[in-house]
């Protein structure tokens, strides 16, 4: 019965035909041939020394040093594009906004992973949704890849889950598979993390820490305690990220992008494009991109509160 059921579901989602898939695929074929493009592929599986992933995505790029860099280019790229499609499943996103996306296009020419982590939260939100507390834990592991992408919505989803507990089990079983293989790498880690100035200065970096400081963390508790609706809570807790981590670039904005967000803020994304034409000070009118969608998603909370007040005057 299961079996049919599966069988079922897939053959609804095939039925669907998102015709934007179709463009992913052919970007992919596209860049395949351009192995001087694929930088960030390149540098997983060199393991440079400018990666600053935790150190259980050695085993990642161990994998991808296997075959040749085509197929090692292929494999990655069809991985990614399959779970930026089940994010959208999951998160009720709509595929256009993502697969025609700049911040898309980005991920797939360098040979990026961040479309790993948006699934790995897409598995730990759909986890909650079915109270499955062992595989959201397997998720917040694949979301871990990224943490200044995926910490405070990760965070967010263990604290939902039917079984805080149980959620721990698989990351515990890797962080400690990851000690035996490579020993206490996690000050050697951290120490890392405090040199990445050379990133939050790139012009593609979305947040505005480096304008503000650490004090736009105080937005957090503020965003925290907005009783949203879990789903808008999510976009609000995904905007406030990039709005206040040091380093957010414009490619891991496809996390916005499976969500159920507003026509406007795919355009708005899509403007740094023509950078490389007309100036890269393009770049700069995205910043307001983070704060704008936290303002959406509390909208009809902000909404319900003016008019509450409006009537208690009356």
């Amino acid at each position: 019965m299961q079996l049919r059921r599966a069988f079922h579901r897939v053959a609804e989602i095939l039925r669907q035909k998102p015709w934007s898939l179709s463009i992913a695929l052919g970007l992919m074929l596209f860049f395949l041939p351009h192995p001087d493009w694929h930088g960030d592929l390149h540098n997983f599986r060199e393991e440079a020394d400018t990666l600053w992933h935790p150190y259980w995505a050695k085993w990642l790029f161990t994998l991808l040093r296997l075959p040749p860099e085509p197929v090692a280019y292929l494999l990655l790229s069809l991985t990614c594009i399959a779970m930026l499609y089940f994010a959208l499943r999951v998160f009720g996103g709509r595929h256009w906004m993502v697969f025609t996306s700049f911040a898309f296009a980005w991920t797939l020419i360098y040979g990026q992973i961040d479309a790993l982590v948006v699934g790995g939260l897409a598995l730990a939100w759909w986890a909650v949704q079915e109270k499955r507390p062992v595989w959201l834990g397997a998720g917040l592991v694949l979301a871990s890849l990224k943490p200044h992408l995926a910490l405070p919505l990760g965070l967010l989803l263990w604290w939902w889950s039917p079984s805080r507990l149980k959620s721990l089990i698989v990351p515990a079983v890797v962080l400690a598979l990851s000690l035996l293989t490579y020993g206490f790498w996690i000050p050697e880690w951290i120490e890392r993390l405090q040199d990445i100035s050379y990133l939050t200065e790139l012009t593609r970096n979305l947040s505005i820490h480096t304008e503000t400081g650490y004090w736009i963390w105080l937005v957090w508790p503020l965003v925290l305690a907005l009783p949203l609706e879990r789903p808008r809570k999510l976009v609000a807790v995904a905007a406030t990220t990039a709005l206040t981590m040091p380093y957010f670039p414009l490619p891991s904005a496809v996390l916005f992008l499976v969500m159920p967000v507003p026509a406007w803020l795919y355009w708005l994304l899509q403007v740094p494009a023509l950078g490389g034409w007309l100036g890269y000070w393009l770049y700069l009118p995205m910043k307001i991109a983070p704060p704008l969608l936290l303002l959406w998603a509390a909208y009809p909370l902000l909404r319900a509160r003016f008019f509450a007040s409006q009537k208690l005057e009356r």
